[in-house]
């Protein structure tokens, strides 16, 4: 028989995460996310590292959703696609490590910032949506309902961000960061794909991309097409009409 998700969180944060609930969650959390796990990802990081980290990811969310459930509800493919998305992360920059040249492997690693909280490379977006100008605590929210898939196309995370209550440009904005488009790869995959953060970060469109996801470019319509264009002159014309009425 399943046991429902949202009553053994519920029943565990009731009992302030006595022993027994808790014991419950854990054990379900190892036959609904652990043992399923993909031998991809056990073979990228390990078994013992794969199972480790999944079962942290998982309590960790666990402990997120007790205190902020989303609207939705939660179920065991709701947590196994959070863990998933972040496994994926660390396995990312996993195989990229493998791929340094063997003198650049004597180099330390710099100190992790968060403690498995986003994911290094969704931590560095984080970090420069809120250098310009976005609280710290609204843009990890967006990031995380962005990537609480799937599905991960553009269209899904831009209506899964309205529903969060960002603007239009900031679902745009955060849908480009993290999903791309045709010929226009997301910020998140030229990081994962080992790119300089200074490079991607600097590049004009990814700019215009973190702007409109911070708030700031409240007439950004998506990519440098034609149609985007057009409705973004048009709105400066009607700006510009409301303002000479």
């Amino acid at each position: 028989m399943d046991v429902d998700l949202e009553e053994l969180i519920a029943e565990a944060a009731r009992s302030g995460w006595a022993v027994e609930p808790s014991r419950r969650l854990v054990e379900e959390i190892e036959s609904h996310i652990v043992v399923p796990l993909s031998s991809r990802l056990r073979a990228v990081l390990g078994r013992d590292e794969a199972e480790q980290l999944a079962r942290v990811i998982a309590w960790e969310r666990c402990l997120e959703l007790a205190a902020a459930p989303p609207p939705d509800g939660v179920s065991w493919g709701y947590l196994a696609n959070l863990v998933r998305w972040r496994l994926m992360d660390v396995a990312r920059a996993t195989v990229l490590h493998g791929r340094r040249h063997r003198l650049m492997h004597r180099l330390p690693e710099p100190p992790p910032t968060h403690r498995w909280s986003l994911g290094p490379h969704l931590e560095q977006i984080a970090s420069e949506l809120e250098s310009e100008g976005l609280p710290a605590a609204v843009g990890r929210r967006l990031i995380r309902v962005a990537a609480d898939g799937p599905p991960y196309y553009r269209a899904a995370i831009i209506a899964r961000l309205r529903r969060a209550r960002a603007t239009a440009a900031q679902a745009e904005g955060l849908a480009w960061l993290l999903r791309g488009g045709a010929g226009r790869p997301a910020a998140l995959a030229r990081l994962a794909l080992g790119q300089p953060p200074d490079e991607v970060f600097n590049d004009p469109g990814v700019r215009r991309w973190i702007r409109a996801a911070a708030g700031r470019d409240q007439r950004f319509f998506g990519g440098p097409s034609r149609l985007g264009l057009r409705r973004a002159a048009g709105v400066e014309w009607l700006t510009a009409a409301r303002e000479a009425a």
